[in-house]
């Protein structure tokens, strides 16, 4: 008999919720969140599947024992194969613990998959306030592994955000595209005007400017009046000085 089993009355989805808060409370004993894993994985439901992704969104203060238990959840949704995939999309929209999980999500279907729900993910992070940019930066890494048009439209609306790590995660996506007239338009734009006052993105826009001697057309007087430091303005184009 399963620790499912155990729990007399009600109906199996509000059993399975109880078995969710008990495997993400740090006050659960080890081996019970073990056994509790172990039977979510068993029912398999998409209410179980759900609890046991609820796993990664508490974090233990023993971090080795943390990694090698959500180690083992892993191996536990790699196991279910594809009834995890529709679990592990409604997760993934709905909670900030994604980088497990979206790894999980990677391996049980393919990059172009992979990329359309980061995508998705993306978006609705542009959608939502900017007061907290934690998952939406955190989204904009893992948008460089990411390469296409679609791609290069998402990352685009983020070089101007508010906040300095999601500005500089969204020049990395760009730069990780494939190079073209639009994309370097809009960072030498974003590196001339004078609201951008990170330094490091500044430098970083310099460097591959400079590295891949791009011409600065409209661009050159304003950097050169104000350009980036260890960089001067040659010949219409940045060098490293």
């Amino acid at each position: 008999m399963g620790l499912l089993d155990w729990f007399k009355g009600g109906s199996g989805e509000s059993k399975i919720k109880k078995y969710g808060k008990k495997l993400r409370n740090k006050d659960t004993p080890v081996e019970e969140r073990e056994s509790i894993a172990h039977d979510l994985a068993e029912d398999g439901s998409e209410e179980a599947i759900l609890a046991l992704l609820g796993r990664f969104e508490m974090t233990y203060e023993h971090s080795m024992k943390d990694a090698s238990e959500k180690e083992r959840v892993t191996n536990l949704m790699l196991g279910l194969g594809d009834k995890a995939v529709k679990p592990l999309e409604i997760f993934l929209k709905a909670s900030n613990a994604f980088s497990r999980p979206l790894s999980i999500y990677e391996r049980l279907t393919n990059p172009e998959q992979a990329q359309v729900l980061v995508l998705e993910l993306v978006e609705a992070e542009y959608k939502k306030s900017g007061l907290k940019p934690k998952k939406k930066r955190a989204l904009l890494v893992k948008l460089a592994d990411f390469k296409g048009p679609n791609v290069v439209v998402s990352a685009l609306r983020f070089v101007d955000d508010f906040d300095e790590g999601c500005r500089a995660s969204a020049v990395e996506v760009l730069i990780a595209q494939q190079e073209n007239e639009a994309i370097r338009e809009r960072l030498l734009q974003r590196l001339s005007g004078e609201d951008e006052d990170s330094s490091r993105i500044c430098f970083r826009i310099a460097e591959v400017a400079a590295a891949r001697s791009w011409p600065l057309g409209d661009h050159a007087a304003s950097i050169s009046a104000r350009p980036p430091m260890n960089f001067v303005v040659n010949g219409g184009r940045l060098v490293a000085g």
